[in-house]
């Protein structure tokens, strides 16, 4: 351990003067304020980004193949070469449509979107099994019916074993009026993510095909990936199979506008509340002044039995680098520990008006470690650069100067 290293922590642990010791506890606690701030927004824009990812890839998939010209053939053999991919885990056959749900106690109705799955799906995604129920699609009495969200369920005001009504516009040459269908609530779900809840109505596979009048075809194939970080050869080869025929699109494609905006904000945050702690070195600067001032004596000492100005300098650059990694550290370690009991308790959470918005009624902060080493290494060189003014101006002070009023 170096000797101004040494002289630096006797300063800052045995203040002779009261007022530099305030001043360097409110030059810490500023610091502290900054650094926490810059952790738990880094750690909500993270966890909000994550799971949103999640949920959106929990519900749908990685990869989706639609039909430019005719519907897709649900036993066809795109689909079979399409899962002997190696990358691919399941190519599914999904029936979307834009539809109307009216209840007995809600009869104006809303708008959603009508999704027909394969129930057997339910198996191998945590997702899906929430959102079909622990039956699939069925209640209590075995009857097939529809799965709807929790937000969706109190504006119908329906429950587990009410009928609800659904009306999906005509598709069909010979008709022009819609088709209609009163199915039974066999599951309300709460995934999380306000669109699912909110705007969703999940059938059977074969259901929906009866209901739009489409027996034996689909509108999508929807594939899973093995592993998702294998999406970019996953979709060279698919579209190497499907032809000009069909459209292959992945999740990152559909939402790349959404997830840009997220973590052009993120940078943004990082910068607007990064400049709490730049604002609080300046705390860190008059402590340094002060401090200089204070030990004007003890400088022209040690200059005097041989200590250069790079000595000199030396101690007080220690000394305000260890304020700021005190600060730092002790932000960071504050931030970690309200990310945790922000996370375990839920504690920020969403009406529906505002989980419209944000897609989801509540968020994880999620504490990546690569964000606390880049705020670790901003705070602790924005302090390590507030030192280098006052510690060349101790270092310019003459001994005669010093000791002179002493």
């Amino acid at each position: 351990m170096s000797l101004p290293f040494q002289i630096a922590w006797r300063y800052l642990r045995r203040p002779t003067d009261r007022l530099i010791s305030a001043v360097g506890l409110v030059s810490i606690l500023g610091l502290v304020i900054g650094v926490m701030a810059l952790v738990i927004s880094m750690a909500l824009m993270t966890g909000y980004r994550n799971d949103l990812r999640e949920k959106l890839l929990a519900g749908n998939a990685e990869i989706f193949i639609y039909s430019l010209t005719t519907p897709i053939d649900e036993s066809g053999g795109i689909r079979e070469r399409i899962a002997a991919i190696p990358e691919v885990e399941d190519a599914s056959p999904v029936l979307f449509q834009q539809a109307l749900i009216t209840s007995e106690e809600h009869v104006t109705g809303d708008q959603v979107m009508l999704k027909g799955i394969d129930p057997s799906r339910a198996e191998t995604s945590p997702m899906i099994a929430r959102i079909t129920g622990p039956k699939g699609f069925r209640s209590a009495d075995g009857t097939s019916g529809a799965a709807i969200g929790t937000w969706l369920a109190r504006k119908l005001k329906v429950q587990p074993g009410s009928a609800v009504s659904v009306t999906v516009p005509s598709e069909q040459s010979d008709s022009i009026l819609p088709q209609s269908a009163t199915f039974v609530v066999t599951h309300i779900f709460e995934t999380g993510f306000f669109e699912f809840d909110s705007r969703w109505v999940f059938l059977p596979l074969s259901e929906a095909q009866e209901l739009l009048r489409s027996e034996g075809t689909v509108n999508l194939l929807e594939v899973k990936l093995h592993d998702a970080d294998t999406i970019d050869a996953a979709v060279a080869k698919i579209e190497a199979i499907a032809g000009d025929a069909f459209v292959v699109t992945d999740w990152r494609e559909m939402n790349r506008q959404l997830f840009t905006l997220l973590s052009i904000q993120q940078l943004v945050l990082f910068i607007v509340i990064g400049l709490i702690v730049f604002v609080s070195t300046f705390n860190i600067v008059s402590t340094l002044i002060m401090t200089v001032h204070e030990k004007r004596k003890e400088i022209g000492i040690l200059v005097a039995m041989g200590g250069d100005r790079r000595f000199i300098r030396r101690i007080f650059v220690w000394y305000g680098t260890l304020v700021g990694v005190a600060g730092t550290a002790t932000g960071i370690l504050i931030g970690i520990v309200t990310n945790r009991v922000i996370t375990k308790y839920e504690l920020i959470s969403f009406g529906p008006e505002i989980a419209e918005v944000y897609f989801v009624s509540s968020i994880p902060f999620i504490t990546r470690w690569t964000d606390i080493a880049a705020i670790a290494i901003f705070a602790v060189a924005v302090s390590f650069l507030s030192t280098l003014a006052p510690s060349a101006r101790a270092a310019r002070l003459a001994p005669a100067d010093a000791v002179r009023h002493e």
